[in-house]
């Protein structure tokens, strides 16, 4: 058995808790509990507890119309209130990260931006050593085998309908990309890698960037803030590309798909929400 190796996937976001309890309103996922979570919290909040049919546990959360019925009216958690941190659930502590399989069978540290505490920033190392543990805690002896489920066999994959390329050269294209400093270069690079033309995309991107940005024209606060929305941008495309959300895509349609992503979260004035809509709708499809 190799050592497991892990990959963060979101260079320059973080997040701060608000206490909006957004995560504990259950939308469109669940609170599982692990084996040891079950046997913590049975004694005293059997009540709350249900049991699931999955492949990975046994037991969760119940919920009611608003989220999980250990969310207090003040949006705290019970069992922190009355037990401390170290008894909740460990994919309560989890929140907002988690987990994919590489195509190499490492593993991707991923972040989810419909949390509503996500800003702009570095996690620290403590934030991301946390998640990893949390991570390896929750899935425990079943990590090995859903890295096996999750990697590829093939040591080859489309680069279109015709010709194929190397996981790491797929990869290294990427990572090439999507390290563009901004948007003209960003479509010469289309160009360069995958003879895509997206200049009619670029515009859009920039026209949705200009009307969203309240500063006169021109004036230096404008600029500032074109150049800082379209690398977030550009960077939130990156971090879609390496948590392999397309893989299954030759490389030129995942790239027609993420330049569409950009298009369409670059229509919210307020990017980092627009990245929220888009990981609900990523959420809802895998």
């Amino acid at each position: 058995m190799s050592p497991t190796k892990w990959e963060i996937t979101f260079e320059g976001i973080t997040y701060r808790c608000i206490k909006c309890g957004f995560c504990c309103s259950c939308k469109n996922w669940r609170i599982y509990l692990s084996y040891f979570d079950y046997i913590k919290l049975r004694e005293d909040y059997s009540q709350y507890i249900e049991d699931t049919k999955g492949p990975h546990f046994h037991k969760r959360l119940k919920v009611d119309k608003r989220g999980c019925l250990l969310l207090t009216e003040n949006n705290l958690c019970r069992i922190q209130i009355e037990k401390g941190y170290t008894y909740k659930p460990t994919m309560c502590k989890l929140f907002p990260f988690s987990f994919r399989v590489k195509w190499n069978g490492d593993l991707l540290l991923i972040i989810r931006h419909y949390c509503r505490g996500i800003r702009i920033g570095r996690c620290s190392r403590a934030m991301i050593k946390h998640a990893i543990e949390c991570c390896e805690e929750l899935y425990m002896d079943q990590l090995e085998r859903i890295r096996l489920m999750g990697m590829e066999s093939s040591t080859r994959c489309k680069l279109d309908d015709k010709e194929y390329i190397t996981w790491e050269e797929r990869e290294e294209l990427g990572r090439y990309i999507f390290s563009s400093p901004n948007l003209e270069e960003l479509c010469r690079r289309y160009i360069e890698v995958g003879d895509l033309n997206i200049s009619r995309e670029i515009t859009y991107i920039r026209r949705n960037i200009e009307n969203n940005i309240r500063y006169p024209s021109r004036s230096i606060g404008y600029l500032n803030r074109f150049t800082s929305i379209e690398r977030e941008i550009i960077r939130y495309l990156g971090e879609l590309n390496r948590r392999e959300l397309f893989r299954k895509l030759p490389l030129k349609d995942e790239l027609y798909k993420l330049i569409n992503i950009g298009i369409e979260v670059s229509s919210y004035r307020d990017i980092l929400q627009g990245e929220g809509v888009i990981d609900l709708k990523i959420l809802s499809l895998y």
